[in-house]
């Protein structure tokens, strides 16, 4: 029988990280979803807390146009969600936001939907930004099916058989999703409204049992559809099921929210690496370095199976190159049953692997702990109103800036290409764009540029009276008052601004989406596309709304592709 683990202690020391480096748009693009992920820790929670998925009504004809009702038994009380099915058809069909038609649309309910309810979301919804959301309503959702995979899904079904598990894990998606809204959009509910103990409070996490529904609701239909052609049609098998996602596609909105929300980011990264440091000091001995030589592999062996191509990014077979690399490193450690040998070994791999590495490894060890990590999720809401204090001085104030922003007033906007580009929004829906400012000559610049805004704000200051109060200074300079908020709001922070320049030629919009979405969100496979888009797969294994109270439904992420799919070399 082995021994109790040993009670947590906080360490002395931080995780060894040079200054700066985790707030680089290359490092953030590195950052793995782990158990702290908006969509993994509602998965996990649903799974703890044995949340129930109840499908009140499925009525769907076989041109798949219809009505499909879930509710969601929580510990607090119920959550509805409505999907309405349409026959899929091209025109209008998009995966940005601006669509006129989606294969589905669907809501969810902060509580239980009457049929009035239902009948309004059904005449508002279509209507996107001329409608309105019920005074409940807690998100808004489309979808669209996948061209290369739902038919034959159905077909296989139809006909007896099972899809293709290759061309399951391939294409990894039913249905992608191409909007989540909430949060006042479209009339619905803020979720500042929430109360803490709201089943969803935690950021982002109505947005992703949205998501998870969709998902469901794609596999649910691809089902049905094939009992309307063969009413002895089987359903899908578990691991296939399982196996598939919801697919996503996301843009330069994301950059948008990374310099909108820093009260956000700065709790989301503090916490991932508080989480970081309670996984590295947990003292558990051997068994415990053995879990993390089993992820290790575990990861591993994901990255090789990934026919993801990446674009920018690392291709997986090379970090799966790595992961072994620090497997092995782990098998030589000295002393491993100390209580400091993972902090060695830490240490070790920071010397020997590259960032992607090391980046993934961080990730195995914050996975390892969810006992240590998972009671940090229940932190993240975050006020995120900044305030500033008009009584301070102008020389504290400018104190502040060079305290906090030396990356900003150190960047070079004199440097060919550093202030060529315009952050804009499009007329038609107000989705964010990136172009040249020779190109977008009637676009308002959005004022997003860091740097820019906090050079502007030392030079005034830098001229000012150093007596003069912040709130004077203010009035004489009203175009810096933003400014001020952020740097005076923010002065208890140390990791809310992403050292980037966004209005330079060399920026790449890809890695801050591409943080949002994987380290925040919890997708897996981003890949880059065009270097502005991110293609990805929400729940890549998650349990089913059948499965959600399996022995091993809380250990879903990194899955394997399935068996009937793997070749004869991964199979011996």
């Amino acid at each position: 029988m082995s021994a109790p683990a040993a009670p947590f202690a906080p360490p002395t020391e931080t995780v060894p990280r040079p200054p700066g480096r985790l707030l680089s748009p290359g490092r953030l693009a590195l950052l793995p979803p782990t158990r702290l992920s908006a969509g993994r820790a509602l998965v996990h929670r649903m799974v703890r807390e044995r949340w129930r998925v109840e499908c009140l009504e499925f009525d769907v004809d076989a041109e798949s146009r219809g009505r499909v009702r879930y509710r969601v038994h929580t510990p607090s009380g119920p959550l509805d969600f409505v999907a309405f099915s349409f026959t899929p058809k091209l025109e209008g069909r998009t995966s940005r936001i601006v669509g006129t038609d989606w294969d589905m649309t669907g809501a969810l309910f902060d509580g239980t939907a009457d049929e009035a309810d239902l009948e309004h979301t059904r005449r508002e919804m279509p209507k996107l930004y001329g409608g309105r959301a019920t005074a409940h309503t807690l998100v808004w959702c489309r979808s669209n099916r996948s061209l290369r995979l739902f038919e034959h899904v159905v077909e296989s079904l139809a006909a007896g058989g099972q899809p293709d598990a290759g061309r399951l894990w391939d294409v990894g998606y039913l249905m992608r999703n191409t909007g989540l809204d909430g949060n006042g959009t479209f009339g619905t509910r803020s979720f500042a409204a929430l109360p803490d103990n709201h089943p969803l409070a935690a950021p982002l996490h109505a947005q992703m049992l949205a998501a998870y529904l969709m998902r469901e609701f794609s596999a649910d239909l691809a089902e049905h559809l094939a009992r309307h052609r063969n009413p002895q049609a089987p359903a899908l098998e578990a691991e296939l099921r399982r196996c598939l996602g919801l697919g996503n596609a996301s843009a330069l909105g994301l950059v948008f929210f990374t310099n909108n929300h820093p009260r956000l980011v700065d709790r989301w990264l503090a916490l991932r690496e508080q989480a970081l440091v309670r996984a590295l000091y947990a003292r558990r001995g051997t068994a415990h370095l053995a879990a993390v030589r089993e992820r290790i592999g575990r990861t591993a062996r994901f990255h090789e199976q990934d026919p993801t191509v990446y674009g920018e990014f690392e291709p997986p077979a090379e970090l799966a190159a790595a992961l072994h690399r620090a497997a092995a490193l782990l098998d030589t450690l000295d002393a491993p049953d100390a209580d400091d040998a993972l902090p060695r070994l830490w240490t070790r791999w920071n010397l020997e692997l590259g960032p992607a590495a090391v980046e993934s490894l961080a990730g195995v060890l914050i996975d390892s702990v969810p006992d240590l990590t998972d009671p940090l999720v229940d932190g993240q809401r975050v006020d995120e109103t900044l305030t500033g204090d008009p009584a301070a001085s102008t020389a504290a104030l400018l104190a502040l800036l060079e305290r906090d922003y030396g990356w900003a007033l150190d960047t070079d906007l004199t440097a060919p290409g550093a202030l060529r580009h315009i952050w804009y929004k499009s007329r038609a829906a107000e989705e964010p764009r990136r172009g040249p400012r020779e190109e977008v000559t009637e676009g308002l610049d959005w004022g997003l540029n860091v740097p820019r805004s906090v050079q502007d704000l030392a030079e005034d200051l830098r001229a000012a009276d150093p007596g003069e109060t912040v709130g004077a200074f203010c009035v004489r300079h009203p175009g810096h008052r933003d400014t001020v908020a952020r740097v005076q709001g923010l002065a208890d922070g140390a990791l809310h601004s992403p050292h980037m320049n966004i209005a330079d030629d060399a920026f790449l919009p890809v890695r801050v989406v591409r943080f949002v979405n994987s380290a925040v969100h919890g997708l897996d496979k981003t890949a880059d596309s065009a270097g502005r888009n991110v293609l990805g797969l929400l729940f890549h294994g998650a349990p089913t709304r059948h499965t959600l109270h399996d022995d091993d439904a809380d250990d879903w992420a990194l899955p394997a592709r399935p068996a009937a799919a793997r070749t004869s070399e991964e199979t011996s």
